[in-house]
């Protein structure tokens, strides 16, 4: 059935949907793929429109219980920008949690499509007529979203034609350009915002033991950094250390991590440098001595001739590079020897040269980190399988010695997930957030994108009672959850329920209900309001394959009854 190029996947997918992809020759594949890139563009139109609307009865915030208005209430807030109508602050997330998007995605969607009808209505006429992808069009409202309403109607007018007749890169640069112009001021006040924004972060993502490290720095610091990288990937070349240039360049970033030994290799590897210079300074004096008369000194200089990289050699004689009397030894700039190396050095591998660095600098220590790393005793003891590192994944046993590095390391007692932790008060200690942390790396909520974290909200799932007995903050009553949902739960009628396997149901106020569980979220219908009672969710039309369908494609076993459609 697998022809090796992927025509298992599409037999499943023609099965499936019965549009009979086996018959159609070269051009009518592409029409029809092309056909599908419409129906996908349509189907994108009317999502934005139906977001709208829904907007729409969304435009009011019903009074709080009572009337009084407390901390953490639903409130009517603006999504979209300048000019756009506020909408009921909750209403996002039903909508989010509906379509499988977390509340902050389905905000900001929400916010684009108001921000199209309101700022970029020339914008959204493209993509109603068929013109433009919504995708090219909420871009645009997405990086206009600080734009005034007079600036935004100005990038609208100079945009809206060409959305979908350049590429999306180009598009970036234009829309850029449109910003600047519209709004000067606000551009310069944008660069300034950016500069108060510069940081360090790590990437989200983790493909088998390689993390990603993002860098918002002043350009002049992401230069200097550049070359510094450079010339200790250049120096680990030179010394044999196999990779490509950005193979190395990767370790040269580990090695920055260790400064003291990053100097030392860093000297080193000039320390090479000048003496490789001064052989070959002395080979020119030879050359220079061996044809002329050894008199009064007198002579002529050598040069590189161009770019200067030598400069002047001085006059064939005593002395050499290094000026009257030099040694060939090197300093800095303040007379300082920094040849702390010797010549034997030279000749070992370079991971013995980087280990004996090491052991040479017995202050040095790297910045404290801790790690959580989940393992079995039989992979811990065979050095086989798979350990789930928190804030990376999983990753094979044998990488763990390339993560936590190779000395310094302080084990601490395991925390045993199986033992629940109590207090009394309402305040959560930091023992029972690191048990909650650990039993729940994402927080437990419908679609949840984020990772649990030391300060992320913990939502008593039976709701705290000042007079109630003691032990109501447990490990056995605590969720989670982002700050939204749990003000939405507290004021907004969203309501959940923790089940003993540690899954947890959440019910909207409009009555779809979720699990969240280890595999992530399900969808499992709508309950009744007033009877209670759960209707499954419906099947999506034309993707649910009949038995016979999969038994044809060998998917499933004869003694398998049939659908009922």
């Amino acid at each position: 059935m697998d022809n090796g190029n992927g025509g298992f996947s599409v037999c499943i997918i023609a099965s499936m949907f019965d549009i009979g992809v086996d018959e159609l020759d070269v051009d009518q594949t592409l029409d029809r793929a092309a056909a599908s890139r419409a129906r996908i563009a349509a189907d994108e139109a009317e999502s934005l429109l139906l977001a709208l609307h829904y907007t729409d009865l969304n435009a009011t915030v019903a009074p709080p219980p009572g009337g009084e208005i407390v901390p953490g209430v639903e409130r009517l807030r603006v999504y979209g920008g300048e000019g756009c109508p506020p909408i009921a602050e909750f209403c996002a997330q039903e909508f989010g949690w509906r379509l499988g998007m977390s509340h902050g995605a389905a905000a900001a969607y929400l916010g684009e499509a108001l921000a199209l009808r309101h700022r970029f209505p020339k914008t959204l006429a493209q993509v109603l007529a068929g013109n433009a992808e919504a995708w090219r069009a909420r871009s645009i409202a997405r990086t206009c979203l600080s734009l005034s309403l007079a600036a935004a109607g100005i990038v609208d007018a100079k945009i809206h034609a060409i959305i979908n007749s350049v590429t999306p890169s180009r598009l970036k640069v234009f829309v850029k350009a449109a910003k600047m112009q519209a709004d000067p001021a606000k551009a310069q006040a944008d660069a300034d915002l950016y500069a108060r924004q510069r940081g360090v972060w790590l990437g989200q993502s983790n493909d088998h033991g390689t993390k990603s490290v993002i860098a918002r720095t002043a350009t002049g610091d992401a230069i200097r950094f550049d070359a510094a990288v450079d010339e200790l990937a250049d120096i680990m070349a030179q010394e044999g250390e196999p990779g490509s240039h950005q193979q190395l360049r990767a370790k040269a970033v580990g090695l920055l991590a260790d400064p003291a030994v990053a100097l030392d290799l860093r000297e080193h590897g000039r320390r090479k440098a000048r003496k490789a210079a001064a052989q070959t300074t002395e080979g020119f004096a030879e050359h220079c001595t061996s044809g002329r008369d050894h008199g009064s000194g007198s002579g002529h200089e050598y040069s590189d001739g161009d770019d200067g990289k030598y400069g002047e050699y001085g006059e064939c004689g005593e002395g050499d590079a290094h000026g009257e009397g030099g040694t060939g030894g090197g300093s800095d700039a303040y007379g300082t020897d920094t040849d702390t190396d010797t010549d034997s050095d030279d000749d070992v591998p370079f991971d013995q040269f980087l280990a004996g660095l090491k052991s040479r600098n017995p202050n040095r220590a790297r910045a404290p980190h801790s790690f959580y790393v989940r393992i079995s005793q039989e992979a811990l003891a065979s050095g086989d399988g798979v350990a789930w590192v928190e804030g990376i994944g999983p990753l094979l046993v044998s990488q763990l010695k390339e993560l936590i590095g190779h000395e310094a390391v302080v084990l601490k007692p395991v925390i045993d997930l199986r033992e629940p932790l109590s207090a009394d008060g309402y305040q959560v200690p930091q023992r029972i957030r690191e048990w909650v942390k650990l039993r729940y790396p994402t927080p437990m909520e419908p679609w949840a994108t984020g990772e649990t974290t030391f300060s992320t909200d913990l939502d008593h799932v039976v709701p705290y009672d000042k007079n109630g007995p003691p032990g109501q903050t447990s490990t056995r009553n605590l969720l989670p959850v982002t700050r939204t949902p749990h003000r939405a739960k507290t004021h907004g009628g969203l309501r959940n329920a923790l089940l003993p396997d540690g899954s947890v149901e959440w019910t909207t106020p409009r009555g779809a209900r979720y699990l969240v569980d280890d595999t992530g979220t399900h969808y499992l219908g709508q309950v009744n309001l007033t009877t209670g009672e759960l209707a499954p969710p419906p099947k999506p039309s034309g993707a649910t394959a009949s038995k016979k369908r999969l038994r044809r494609i060998g998917l499933a076993t004869e003694d398998e009854p049939d659908d009922a459609a």
